[in-house]
């Protein structure tokens, strides 16, 4: 079997790390002011939940996860690490479901079966995953004890942002 070997597109991953910021400050717009933990529900549908890592003065890191009712329990279904770049106004996955590290590009097929360019498609997810946030009105709020808040604006039409 043949190795493929290609170069990622810096430039249009550049434009996904920027667009994620742009998408995670309209649902987080006090994104660096968040100490702890912060939930969201929508519609009685799963809840997202967002939980600080570690919050320093260029850069925040935190999970985001998704939660299924199963059963009137909530399972996790979707688990992401996220480092948000406050200077440069960029936001990368740096885990995803379990996995880290991930190289730009990979050799196919490699020992962990990821794709080619598995870092590129985690962080395609994650624009996923905000836009339809946005669309269905997930936004988090501050309240005035320095805490968030979940707001939930139903259908909304900020899809593409």
């Amino acid at each position: 079997m043949q190795l493929v070997r290609r170069k990622p597109d810096l430039y249009n991953m550049m434009q996904v790390y920027e667009g994620n910021y742009r998408r995670l400050l309209y649902i987080l717009p006090r994104l660096r002011e968040i100490r702890g933990s912060v939930v969201s529900k929508l519609h009685g549908r799963p809840v997202l939940f967002i939980h600080m890592r570690e919050q320093c003065k260029y850069t925040s890191l935190f999970s985001i996860t998704h939660y299924l009712s199963v059963n009137s329990r909530l399972v996790a279904d979707m688990h992401l690490q996220v480092r948000a770049y406050h200077d440069a106004r960029l936001a990368e996955v740096t885990a995803y479901q379990r996995h880290s590290r991930f190289l730009p590009v990979y050799d196919y097929p490699n020992p962990h079966m990821y794709q080619p360019f598995e870092k590129r498609q985690v962080n395609l997810f994650l624009r996923e995953w905000l836009q339809f946030c946005i669309r269905h009105g997930c936004r988090f709020q501050s309240t005035e004890d320095g805490g968030q808040r979940t707001e939930n604006r139903g259908q909304g039409t900020e899809g593409g942002r």
